[in-house]
């Protein structure tokens, strides 16, 4: 700090002398304090510019101000180790408080408790909000089967926190067993939460190896997904979840994933003849991207007429955009 206070003393002192192109002219008030500013550690650290420093011929002064700019650097890099220990801690204690209450909320809905010793009905929620991890997500069919067998709500806003949470956790096949058995869980998804649990498969297909097993038990995790919307009465022709598994069956690779691409386009191809109101902008953008895949993928195996046609198809949803 010394250092820096002798460092604007001595620029200071500079400034005020008469300059010796203009010995009758002193240099102007906003001139000194831009001057004044750009010396800041806090400027010479976001600019990181050597040009920062005005007189170049002056090594010490440029030597100080280097080591203020270390010192600086030092000091944050020091302040974000200390921020990721903190956030493991934070992590850390989060799971142990899940953990924790995961315990209650299962041992207060056991078959043998009374109904004035249930807990409150947000406890729940508040557990959702809790999850981090797979290991954490799937955990919860047991605990879920529990709450709905003493009869405490699930609502569609509940519903839908709980399958976000466990997809975010990376957990979609934990969201498809809860929604597989209306008769345990007794979940109210929307729309949107399905499409979010065939989004989450697609996105564990993207992320692991082409033509795997793994990569062919999640696909198949977001086709059933697919064939559980009518179970719950919501709409069967969403243009997202045709869109997202034509691009998840690309995904996996092989005749298989083409097959599965080729025969899930063509029956949306028979829904979207019966649509009567054209698509929105961002649902035709989802359906005309899976099929420019798609079609890319039929002329690379020399199906040209399949191409074609798609295209026709394609030329059509490109007037929503």
């Amino acid at each position: 700090m010394a250092s820096y206070i002798r460092t604007l003393t001595r620029l200071a002192f500079r400034a005020s002398r008469p300059s010796t192109a203009f010995m009758t002219r002193q240099a102007p008030a906003a001139m000194m304090t831009r001057q004044y500013h750009a010396f800041r550690p806090t400027q010479i650290v976001s600019k990181g510019k050597k040009h920062a420093i005005s007189d170049e011929d002056d090594e010490e002064l440029e030597a100080e101000l280097q080591e203020l700019e270390k010192e600086k650097r030092e000091q944050e890099a020091l302040e974000r180790g200390e921020t990721q220990e903190g956030d493991k801690d934070s992590s850390d204690e989060q799971s142990s408080e899940f953990q924790e209450l995961y315990d209650s909320l299962l041992d207060r809905t056991s078959p043998s408790k009374k109904r004035h010793e249930l807990p409150r009905h947000t406890t729940l929620f508040h557990l959702i909000q809790k999850i981090s991890t797979a290991e954490q997500a799937q955990q919860l069919p047991p605990l879920v089967k529990q709450w709905r067998r003493k009869d405490l709500p699930i609502t569609i806003f509940l519903s839908d926190k709980l399958i976000h949470a466990v997809c975010k956790a990376g957990s979609p096949e934990t969201a498809l067993e809860l929604l597989g058995d209306r008769e345990a869980y007794a979940l109210t998804p929307g729309q949107s939460t399905m499409r979010r649990v065939v989004r989450s498969f697609v996105k564990d297909i993207a992320a692991g190896e082409k033509e795997s097993e793994e990569a062919l038990e999640k696909l198949d995790g977001a086709f059933r997904t697919l064939a559980l919307i009518p179970y719950y009465n919501l709409a069967a022709d969403d243009v997202s979840v045709y869109a997202n598994l034509v691009r998840g069956s690309l995904l996996y690779g092989g005749e298989e994933g083409l097959r599965r691409a080729s025969a899930t386009m063509d029956e949306y191809l028979l829904i979207d003849g019966e649509r009567e109101k054209p698509l929105t902008r961002k649902k035709a953008a989802e359906i005309v991207a899976a099929a420019e895949l798609l079609s890319k993928e039929y002329e690379a195996k020399e199906q040209t007429d399949k191409a074609k046609e798609l295209e026709k198809h394609v030329e059509v949803w490109r007037k929503s955009l």
